[in-house]
């Protein structure tokens, strides 16, 4: 009986045991990674290789998991370079059949006596097929790797995986194999190495960053001493071999870099060759390697110089109009991969739009640069509460012609031509201008958009100057030097964009606000337009003349504003030399005038004085537009704005919280009768009352008398809430 229960369990033992193994044996068949035809496997969809114009290259082939540009030969490859590998890694390498068992079993036996991994078995096979097949590192990835180490020794013999292993294997900074190394940490060939920096290749592989020989010489110098003293134990070097060693300095030159760094125009590029579908390995780009480099260099002084005031980024991009180019693409502090790229952040560009919409008024509205326009006090709801718009000067110059309004960046006449033009069609044209950033309803942004309150990207308003400087033509800006090019679409008048360019490039136009000797008033004309956002989180300067358009920016990504850093004193410096670089290599384009201009005698205003008499250029106009005077605004109750909320501060008497009711839209009124709830608040001869503040919700209607034989005008209710 006793035996009968012996035998039976036997079996049943012999039956687990056995489908253990058809377990282990269809789990390793399945988990095997397919044997590659060839060493390194074929390539796969990469990165494509960038080059500047004059082909210095922009980025290096180091995408996907091989090492495909810098290959040797085993026999390129020195002997003590690779004795020494074979001796560190893999001592029995040449006589087993790609797992060293012995050794397997030695290490297993000394991690379980100390309870965890302080020793790994990996033969030279085995580390082949982990570059082949990256896996976690556990004991079943092990024993998948030492059947498939056997595997490709079977099919490539050990001289074919050891060539595969000194040309794959990885070290710091994303190198692959020996070559790359050799030029990463020495700036050398292999085969120029001397025996210690040999050495060093050999010992860095099983620690890149505790051994690296910039952060832990000393550290590389005991290993590499270490690993020479056993391999002249072993016989392996001569007493003269290990002396060299043990003197020769380990000395890493600094790394290497691109000739031009320009990360984020190569991540820009990369998407763009995606986004076409385009194919090749290289391509050749409209990048100007020395530009760039002048860029660069330019932009980081000066951000550097103005840190103390706040800044930490900037942006610079450069573009040729005639052939729709970028030539240069810089960011300070360069952008790396993973980085964000300033140029294409979407950032408030104060008045930099400007020139658009009186490009527009001129256009839709016949409007010259004489046309007179209204520059004074001006409030527009925003939420609950109230904006006052102003000028950077806090200054308002009541009368002023579209000249000095555009030239000075006067911010009230902006916006009211916003108002004029109307916010849609403003928007609808900086689309058109491939502005597509402001994707909300025209609504959402109001006339305020007009001076800044909309994002938008460097490299979309660089692009909208460029039409400006193409005479009215958008063409999207290309990047490839081969790359498919589009037909320009024209978007406004030659005319038009004729006359903007001679106002932005004219110190006269401002000199009010900027001064008589800007920073922007460069050597030759050039159209120079500024923009700063509110609280100085962005300053932007733009410029352009027939051959080359240049915009660059300043600010903080992390968030935050500068310390009273405008487009005129942060970014306008950088700008000025570009274009000085720019003409010592090319002679100065000019600014193309439309011959449609006529010459004539003007009187400009800007102020309560006399008017300016000068010559001006002056559209050709049509009898159906509108005379060359503004409109006025509609007269209309000014203040409380419609829906406002006011509160009564309970630390102040309520005698002395005194609201003032205002009219706009006339210079003059003969009576206004002012009718608060139903009730008569008063008359007065002025356009305004004042009103001791009451707690409730209020209605405000007026009835206003503009001269004596004039009739009555009534405005409102407007309704508002004191809290």
């Amino acid at each position: 009986m006793l035996r009968v229960t012996t035998k039976r369990r036997l079996r049943w033992a012999g039956a687990v045991l056995g489908l253990a193994a058809a377990v282990l044996a269809a789990a390793t068949v399945w988990d095997l990674a397919p044997l590659p035809t060839r060493l390194p496997p074929p390539r796969r969809a990469a990165e494509p290789v960038l080059l500047a114009s004059d082909g210095v290259p922009l980025t290096v082939d180091r995408a996907g998991r091989f090492n495909r540009t810098a290959q040797l030969s085993l026999t390129q490859i020195p002997q003590l370079l690779r004795t020494a590998f074979v001796f560190s890694e893999d001592r029995r390498f040449w006589s087993h059949g790609g797992s060293d068992w012995r050794a397997r079993f030695a290490a297993l036996w000394q991690n379980m006596r100390a309870g965890h991994i302080v020793r790994g078995a990996s033969t030279i096979g085995e580390q082949a097929a982990r570059i082949l097949t990256p896996r976690p590192r556990t004991y079943w990835s092990h024993w998948l790797e030492g059947l498939e180490a056997g595997r490709l020794i079977g099919r490539f013999g050990h001289a074919g995986v050891l060539d595969f292993y000194l040309n794959q294997v990885p070290y710091g900074a994303e190198r692959r194999g020996v070559a790359p190394a050799a030029r990463y940490y020495f700036g050398a060939q292999v085969d120029a190495l001397d025996p210690a920096e040999e050495l060093a290749l050999v010992v860095l592989v099983r620690s890149p960053v505790a051994l690296d020989p910039r952060q832990h010489p000393r550290a590389l110098r005991r290993v590499v001493d270490s690993l020479a003293g056993r391999m002249r134990r072993k016989r392996l070097l001569g007493p003269g071999a290990l002396r060299a060693i043990l003197h020769s300095p380990l000395a890493a030159v600094a790394p290497p870099q691109l000739p031009v760094i320009a990360g984020g125009f190569v991540g820009f590029v990369r998407a763009r060759i995606r986004a076409l579908r385009l194919r090749g390995r290289h391509f050749t780009t409209t990048l100007d390697a020395p530009l760039e480099r002048f860029v660069q260099r330019t932009l980081t002084r000066r951000v550097t110089d103005l840190a103390v005031s706040g800044v930490r980024n900037g942006a610079a991009l450069v573009v040729d109009n005639r052939r729709g180019t970028v030539l240069a693409w810089a960011a300070a502090p360069p952008v790396t991969a993973g980085d964000l790229d300033p140029v294409r952040i979407r950032r408030q560009p104060g008045s930099t739009l400007k020139p658009f919409l009186y490009s527009l008024a001129m256009e839709r509205l016949g409007w010259q640069p004489s046309t007179v326009l209204r520059d004074g006090p001006l409030s527009a709801r925003i939420g609950h509460g109230v904006h006052d718009y102003r000028n950077y000067s806090n200054r308002f110059y009541g009368k002023v012609s579209l000249r000095y309004a555009l030239g000075n960046s006067l911010n009230i006449p902006a916006v009211e031509t916003a108002q004029a033009v109307g916010v849609a069609r403003f928007i609808r044209l900086l689309t058109r201008l491939g502005i597509t950033t402001l994707r909300r309803p025209a609504a959402h942004y109001g006339p305020a958009v007009a001076i800044g309150d909309g994002p938008v990207s460097l490299y979309q308003l660089v692009q909208a100057y460029a039409t400006l400087a193409r005479r009215g033509r958008f063409v999207p800006l290309r990047v490839l030097r081969d790359g498919p090019r589009a037909r320009p679409e024209r978007v406004l008048s030659s005319a038009v964009t004729s006359v903007i360019a001679t106002i932005l490039s004219d110190p006269d136009a401002r000199s009010a606000e900027f001064g008589p000797y800007s920073v922007l008033d460069l050597p030759y004309p050039t159209a120079v337009k500024t923009g700063t956002s509110s609280d100085f989180h962005d300053a932007l300067a733009v410029g352009f003349d027939n051959r080359y358009t240049v915009g660059v920016w300043m600010g903080r990504l992390s968030g935050g504003n500068m310390q009273t850093i405008t487009g005129a004193a942060g970014p306008a410096p950088v700008l000025r030399a570009i274009f000085a670089y720019l003409r010592q290599r090319q002679p100065y384009a000019g600014l193309w005038r439309s011959p449609k201009l006529r010459r004539v005698r003007v009187c400009e205003r800007i102020g309560p004085g006399p008017c300016i008499r000068r010559e001006d250029w002056r559209l050709p106009t049509d009898a159906h537009r509108a005379p060359p005077v503004a409109r006025w605004r509609a007269l209309a109750i000014a203040r409380p704005v419609r829906g406002e909320r006011l509160a009564i501060d309970p630390r102040i008497p309520r005698t002395d919280q005194v609201y003032t009711f205002r009219i706009a839209g006339a210079r003059a009124v003969r009576s206004v009768t002012w009718i608060l709830d139903g009730r008569l608040l008063g008359r007065t001869r002025r356009s305004r009352i004042g009103w001791p503040l009451a707690p409730g919700r209020h209605r405000l209607s007026a009835r206003v008398r503009l001269a004596r034989a004039a009739p009555e005008v009534r405005l409102g209710p407007v309704p508002f809430t004191v809290e």
